[in-house]
């Protein structure tokens, strides 16, 4: 096997996702022989991220930890961020979170995003949860909430659909179809696990829902919830199960501060992030049948706290030159991109060859602080069509926020926004990344930012 050298030639795609990855091509190559185009090349580039994304979790390598990120370690891309991610594949800006009659168009490597969505779903389930650091968001494609099984059950499931009732021609309703065959052999017609799959492929947009099995456990949904930053609070789960013995409670996109007694079903603590939360409350009996109960929670900030309109990034308009900014020079006066305002701007990119240009600020945000991003972007390219060859990509921390690219040319100055009051109480970097490609230049121009609080 021959693997490249990565980007600088320092860092080799050798990490352990990848590597299980390619792989897992010549078990694909070897069972159902999935061909690589069209529907069937996207489910085969996903069983090769799903596998690789097992081999990972089971290495437990602390300097890899698992994750659903497909190639974090390597960044090929040149701006820190992974190849794919699993949870919601069009963060990456190319993939397809959920199937459409036109999915067998894009490139293989994009159309796996909706197999990879429904393996994260059918693993984890949707909403926020956090997994050795990374926090996850999954939606689904009907709005309908998905309870995961599991990893182990979801690999175990998705081995056997492929190496027993998939074919070279298999499509996504033809995955949906091996994947319930395979539950079905594995754990039952009638089991949890079965109607797992039939709902996370419901999740992408594949076949309907399926409900699952009477009987085990009922938990009872408390409803909508509201609380305030820096106020306790206190919340009994209710849950009853058909077999005797004790109750394990589990909860999943709690808010930020509070936590569930796995003994008594309690959820406490303090909040201490305003925001909308999308909480999920699983219940465990002594037979290891499951119930939830998915709500919304909202935390908002106490009325006249101390949450005053406040700039927080220094030299938001670039006036100051550097001061504050961490960049690759991209900070200039030049008149040939004027500025929306004053003389300063961040000039990312332009160069009409292989290039990647940064600016980043790292800033505080109050605990409990609605905080607003806001900045003007200009974008011109000598790119045409609507083909994205040159990104522009904003992040605050771990979270992307947004992506423009050549496409998104237009005249003028247009202001963006961005609400980041999830990220309240925490230090994080607000960075702009440009790449460009080897042909063709493409400017991407920001002036004016801000990150106010209130």
């Amino acid at each position: 096997m021959t693997y490249g050298d990565g980007t600088g030639n320092t860092k080799p795609l050798t990490s352990l996702d990848i590597a299980g990855h390619e792989m897992t091509h010549g078990v694909t190559s070897n069972t159902a022989g999935l061909n690589y185009s069209g529907e069937s090349g996207g489910l085969n580039e996903a069983t090769s991220d799903i596998f690789g994304t097992g081999v990972e979790f089971y290495a437990n390598n602390s300097s890899d930890p698992g994750d659903y990120l497909i190639g974090e370690k390597v960044d090929l891309k040149g701006t820190g961020a992974p190849l794919r991610y699993m949870d919601k594949p069009s963060k990456d800006g190319n993939s397809a979170d959920s199937w459409s009659s036109s999915l067998g168009n894009l490139d293989v490597h994009y159309s796996s995003g909706p197999a990879n969505h429904m393996f994260y779903l059918l693993s984890e389930g949707s909403g926020t949860k956090t997994i050795n650091g990374v926090t996850y968001n999954s939606p689904t494609s009907d709005g309908v909430a998905v309870t995961g099984i599991g990893r182990d059950a979801a690999l175990q499931i998705w081995y056997k659909a492929l190496t027993t009732y998939m074919a070279s021609s298999t499509d996504y309703a033809g995955a949906r179809t091996a994947a319930l065959n395979a539950a079905s052999a594995l754990y039952g017609a009638d089991s949890a696990q079965y109607a797992a799959v039939g709902n996370a492929f419901a999740g992408i947009n594949v076949g309907s829902h399926i409900t699952p099995p009477s009987g085990g456990v009922t938990v009872t949904n408390p409803g909508s919830q509201s609380a305030t930053v820096g106020t306790a609070v206190s919340l009994q789960v209710q849950a009853s199960s058909t077999s005797s013995g004790s109750l394990t409670y589990s909860a999943s996109g709690l808010p930020a501060g509070l936590t569930i007694n796995a003994s008594t079903g309690v959820i406490s603590g303090t909040p201490t992030t305003a925001g909308t939360y999308g909480t999920t409350v699983t219940v465990k009996d002594s037979t290891g049948a499951t119930g939830t109960a998915s709500f919304s929670w909202t935390v908002s900030t106490s009325g006249g706290g101390g949450c005053a309109s406040t700039q927080l990034l220094a030299s938001p308009g670039f006036e100051s030159g550097d001061t504050g900014w961490t960049n690759s020079g991209v900070i200039n006066n030049s008149t040939l991109e004027p500025a929306r305002s004053g003389s300063w701007t961040a000039w990312l990119n332009g160069w009409g060859t292989t290039h990647t240009d940064t600016l980043s600020q790292s800033v505080t945000i109050p605990a409990g602080c609605k905080a607003t991003l806001t900045f003007y972007l200009h974008i011109d390219t000598a790119e045409t069509g609507s083909t994205a060859y040159d990104k522009l990509t904003v992040t605050a921390g771990s979270k992307t926020l947004a992506t423009y690219s050549n496409a998104n040319a237009a005249s003028g100055y247009a202001q963006k926004s961005f609400d980041l009051s999830s990220l309240a109480g925490q230090t994080v970097t607000l960075k702009f990344t440009g790449v460009e490609d080897a042909y063709l230049a493409t400017d991407f121009v920001v002036d004016d930012t801000a990150l106010t609080t209130g």
